[in-house]
């Protein structure tokens, strides 16, 4: 899954860099309660982004669904919790389920933990693909299958096959919403 903070561009702008530092911490304490809980694990953090993993390090066969459930969840965190300065923060998230590989990537002498593969590709170009859906939460239907009836109550709604940057193959999606 990954994340990116809706206008972070418009906040940083209006802040000071300490102003902001203070608002990412409260943001990512917030949001990384949610992500432990769900049995996910922040692979990276990059300026307001996050990349988050499930499955990767601990076996959990209700990966999918987990993530979908931080999603939610971090969604909730932003409907109704107001940060420092009095910023709402909007979050979009993409969401993608299937083989990577995970571990240390880099030059011999600054290695990076992170993930890698076509999967965790597909997940960055969904959480950029809400800006055109005026969506929050955009996931494959690899996912949607993957969680089968454990994210039941779930509003789940398809946007058809994408093209997404970069790859040639479609990509089934569909959007996420809490119900109401």
């Amino acid at each position: 899954m990954f994340t990116d903070i809706e206008g972070f561009s418009t906040i940083s702008e209006q802040l000071s860099p300490k102003e902001l530092a203070k608002l990412l911490n409260e943001y990512f304490t917030q949001t990384s309660a949610v992500i432990d809980r769900f049995g996910g694990i922040i692979t990276q953090f990059e300026g307001d982004a996050m990349l988050i993993t499930f499955n990767a390090i601990t076996p959990d066969p209700n990966h999918a669904a987990n993530a979908v459930r931080t999603a939610l969840a971090i969604q909730e965190i932003a409907q109704s919790h107001t940060f420092c300065h009095g910023a709402k923060i909007r979050t979009r998230c993409g969401i993608n389920t299937g083989e990577i590989i995970v571990g240390a990537i880099g030059a011999e002498n600054h290695l990076t933990f992170t993930v890698h593969g076509d999967n965790v590709n597909i997940a960055a170009r969904l959480e950029q693909l809400n800006k055109q859906y005026g969506s929050y939460i955009l996931a494959t239907k690899e996912t949607h299958r993957a969680c089968g009836d454990l994210c039941e109550g779930s509003d789940w709604t398809p946007c058809g096959d994408v093209i997404v940057r970069g790859r040639a193959a479609p990509t089934p999606v569909l959007s996420i919403a809490s119900p109401s």
